[in-house]
């Protein structure tokens, strides 16, 4: 299936229907998606079907944020300062339950990962930040190679080094 993402403000974008199966996260696509992109908080890019009626099929938002050096494994530490470092988090990944199953999850992060690689070339980010929402979501990224940081189980970081290696 062909996607067409693009932001929560565009005019074809319809959320209504959403349902991922997690009220968390269909209710922040509903009520709290647009505020936050207005505020400058996280932006959300949604992927609806290309030739579809603009149904959001899945969504990510992204922002900024800072991580703790004491944060990273031991072995990520070398070389790196003392004060927090830059990151961009995703605060929510999203597909809609008629879609999953379908990699649209392993689209919309290689979307994000995409936007997080331009980004790096105009300020310093060191990687992506995502809170899992539970063990099951853990499992989804670190299939895609992040690992997990000290102190959360959830809490899980990829370097910008790592994604730009795969996108070469």
């Amino acid at each position: 299936m062909e996607w067409i993402f693009c932001s929560i403000d565009d005019i074809r974008v319809i959320r209504d229907n959403f349902d991922c199966g997690v009220p968390e996260l269909n209710e922040y696509l509903k009520k709290y998606a647009r505020q936050n992109q207005r505020k400058g908080i996280a932006k959300t890019w949604v992927a609806i079907p290309q030739d579809g009626d603009g149904q959001v099929a899945g969504y990510y938002a992204i922002g900024m944020a800072e991580l703790e050096r004491e944060s990273l494994p031991e072995n990520y530490k070398k070389g790196l300062p003392r004060y927090p470092l830059p990151v961009m988090r995703i605060g929510k990944l999203a597909v809609n339950q008629s879609m999953q199953g379908r990699r649209l999850g392993e689209t919309l992060l290689i979307d994000a990962f995409n936007r997080v690689i331009r980004l790096s070339e105009d300020i310093g980010v060191l990687g992506v930040i995502v809170d899992a929402l539970n063990e099951q979501a853990k499992g989804f990224y670190l299939q895609y190679g992040f690992i997990p940081l000290e102190g959360d189980e959830l809490a899980l970081f990829i370097p910008i080094t790592r994604i730009l290696e795969a996108f070469r």
